[in-house]
């Protein structure tokens, strides 16, 4: 009857170790999967360098990369300065303004800056004449009443409104 317990004792201590093997090999392998192609490639190529050789070597790649960063950041910062003031939203609407004549020949376009100014063109068709406005917008308000039109086109124009397509 002891030999029965010893063996199954040792048998279950055996399968332990066997399912904790199993799990230390599965994380390796989970860890394994995390390394990048990046760093792959990057040891294959430190492979046989003193450490301190391939440290220096990766400490001058990380400062090339950075004075470079610097320089695209501030060619972002010159950019976005240089274009701030140029039409960057626009909004438009057509429309039908005389009841005689159909086809949405008549608009309002908006168009604005980085800060909502800018212009809104309104042109009116009818059968008789063709009259176009262009009323100033700072800051998305301007000192004259809008049509309702020029008000969706500019409410487009600042994605405040659905755009027909």
């Amino acid at each position: 009857m002891n030999t029965l317990y010893l063996a199954l004792a040792t048998s279950a201590t055996a399968l332990i170790v066997a399912i904790a093997v199993l799990l230390v090999v599965w994380r390796l392998r989970l860890r394994q999967a995390e390394i990048t192609p990046d760093t792959r490639r990057l040891a294959a190529q430190m492979r046989g360098k003193p450490v301190p050789d391939a440290l220096g070597e990766v400490i001058a790649h990380l400062e090339d990369i950075s004075r470079r960063l610097t320089v695209v950041e501030q060619q972002a910062d010159r950019l976005s300065g240089d274009y701030a003031e140029t039409v960057q939203k626009v909004g438009l609407t057509r429309f039908d303004r005389d009841e005689q004549v159909r086809g949405n020949l008549s608009f309002a376009l908006a168009l604005l800056d980085g800060t909502d100014s800018g212009v809104i063109i309104t042109s009116l068709y009818s059968p008789e004449s063709c009259r176009t406005f262009l009323r100033a917008i700072r800051e998305g308000k301007t000192d004259h009443e809008l049509l309702p039109e020029e008000q969706l086109a500019l409410a487009r124009a600042q994605g405040l409104a659905e755009v027909d397509r």
